[in-house]
Order: C-alpha cells, then sequence, then structure tokens
C-alpha cells in the first residue's frame, strides 16, 4: 500500500459539521510528532455544514517534493457522498475505511473495512462530536503509521481543555476499533 520513498496519502472526507478538517490537522502533528515529514490541505464547499468537505494528508519518510494526494493510500470515508465521491481515486491496492452505520451502498471492494464510529462515539462516549477523534485512533490502530503517544500529543495541545476528557476517551476507542482489525492482520 504505500511506495518505495515511504510516502503515504491519506483522503478523509465527509460533510462539513464532522469535523474532518480538525481531523486532518490532528493526523498532520501526530506524524510530525513520529518523525514523518507532512503536508496537508483541505477543502469544503461553499455552506459550513452539509456541504462535501475533505483533508488531505500526505506524510513521508523524507522531504515531501508534491504535497497533493493524488491517489490516496487510504480513503476514510466519513459519509455515504464522500464514499461515493472519492473511492475511484484510490491506489490499485488502496484501502477505504467508512462509517458502516452511515453507509447505504459499497462497491464490495476486498480491501474495504467498515467500523460503527458514529454509533461508538454517542454510545461510549456519549458524543457525537467525538466521532473525528474516534476515527483518528481507528486510522492510527488501523494502519500502525501513528503512535498513540504522537496522536493524545496533538489531540491535548488542539482541543479545548473544556472537551479534552471526552476526546482522549473518543481517541482510546478508536484505537482499539482500529487495533482490532488491523490491516493485513485477515
Amino acid at each position: 500500500m504505500v511506495d518505495s520513498t515511504g510516502r503515504r496519502e491519506i483522503a478523509l472526507a465527509g460533510f462539513g459539521g464532522q469535523g474532518v478538517i480538525l481531523a486532518g490537522v490532528l493526523l498532520g502533528h501526530a506524524a510530525v510528532k513520529d518523525g514523518w515529514f507532512a503536508a496537508g490541505s483541505s477543502s469544503y464547499g461553499a455552506q459550513a455544514r452539509g456541504s462535501a468537505c475533505r483533508a488531505d494528508l500526505v506524510i513521508c519518510e523524507k522531504p515531501i517534493d508534491y504535497p497533493h494526494v493524488e491517489a490516496p493510500d487510504l480513503l476514510v470515508a466519513m459519509s455515504q457522498g464522500a464514499y461515493d465521491a472519492y473511492h475511484k481515486e484510490l491506489k490499485h491496492d488502496g484501502r477505504v475505511i467508512y462509517d458502516a452505520g452511515l453507509m447505504k451502498s459499497m462497491m464490495g471492494h476486498p480491501f474495504e473495512t467498515g467500523f460503527d464510529v458514529t454509533a461508538e462515539a454517542i454510545t461510549k462516549v456519549g458524543s457525537k462530536q467525538t466521532t473525528n477523534v474516534v476515527w483518528l485512533g481507528i486510522v492510527a490502530g488501523f494502519t500502525g503509521w501513528f503512535t498513540e503517544k504522537a496522536l493524545e500529543e496533538a489531540v491535548r495541545e488542539n482541543v479545548s481543555e473544556r472537551f479534552l476528557d471526552s476526546n482522549l476517551k473518543a481517541l482510546a476507542i478508536g484505537l482499539s476499533l482500529g487495533l482490532g482489525r488491523r490491516e493485513g492482520d485477515g
């Protein structure tokens, strides 16, 4: 899934209001803390909430010469619209992780893995607003590309003290979910 230079491309996509942009920022901060080079970009529709939203992140062991995602190694589909819009951009061996509770139609590709992310955030954290941080833990646990320590530091440095405990709980839940379905573990 990763090219010979160690370059990894991640696309996080959903709709405005899901915390897609913050998730991309937090992953980028964690990557740098883990010793990677990182470059990110984001885009969203004209409306702040409800319109398409995407955060792209490139991480690499070496300085990044082209900072844009062209063919993601990993697509995090936080909504059906995001999946429909972006799953065709994946590398031939790219992976899709998606919110199984929000999806109605999938391609059935062997590299698609569903997690009931929104439901987990609501039932175990008590807040739908922490769904994006559950995703961070899933990405880290599933891929092995980010350490728990770096993600926790990124959350502590970028999330308001008022919401810190619930977001750290969300991160731990996501890590557990991702590790339970680690890529390549069958």
